[in-house]
């Protein structure tokens, strides 16, 4: 059994390969998957056209990860999946292969808008997957968009704003939430705000340090943490 790199209230934190560690976890309520995708820029002849196009998706690493959480999810449970637009088709079809239910889309929208040729994107689409029909806290009218720049001081060069969390991890009852592909965490401290308890896997030593640091501030400044 892996041994946590970190742990507090409401918090464990593993340092390794998803795909490793993953398999060692019963049960949850509610996954995150945000994988490294790997993109770059698509050439012709070896020279890049211009295009917004990319490499081939990680088909194993999605597929195993889809995997996993259709046996860690209980009846209900809902996995939030973010994605590059280009890779919907494919990262949806994987997901529906191991199980799981495409329930709908987030559009998540910024004001600052990021690279692009002809338009530049200011947006991305968060898959909501399932498996069957997902629980939910009440049945309020959120609107399946949010719009929230990514943070300037940034730990994580995919790091998401807190908004973007809130607006999904407030919508499913109290449970744990693991998060396969942590980064610096900020999905952490949102999930403690709306009463989760939180379990993070993390390959990058560096970024485990950033969690450790950022839980550790969190406790000083909040005091005792929500189971």
């Amino acid at each position: 059994m892996t041994e946590p790199y970190y742990s507090s209230a409401g918090v464990t934190l593993y340092h390794g390969d998803a795909l490793t560690v993953l398999p060692e976890i019963a049960s949850a309520g509610c996954m995150i998957l945000d994988p490294p995708y790997h993109m770059s820029p698509s050439t012709f002849r070896g020279i890049d056209d211009g295009a917004a196009s990319s490499i081939a998706t990680p088909v194993r690493l999605l597929t195993e990860t889809f995997r996993e959480a259709y046996r860690i999810l209980p009846n209900g449970g809902a996995a939030f999946i973010f994605c590059d637009w280009r890779r919907g088709p494919d990262t949806t079809y994987l997901a529906t292969l191991s199980g799981l239910r495409i329930t709908t889309c987030v559009a998540w929208t910024r004001n600052r808008s990021g690279t692009g040729g002809m338009f530049r994107g200011a947006w991305d689409p968060i898959y909501v997957a399932s498996k069957g029909v997902p629980s939910i806290r009440d049945k309020a009218a959120i609107p399946n968009v949010i719009n929230a720049d990514h943070p300037t001081d940034k730990d994580h060069p995919y790091e998401k704003p807190g908004r973007v969390w809130d607006h999904l991890l407030s919508r499913i009852p109290h449970t744990r939430v693991v998060d396969a592909f942590a980064g610096s965490g900020t999905s952490a401290t949102s999930a403690l705000r709306n009463g989760h308890e939180w379990v993070g896997i993390e390959a990058d030593e560096r970024h485990c340090e950033t969690i450790a640091l950022r839980m550790s501030q969190d406790t000083l400044d909040l005091g005792e943490l929500p189971a």
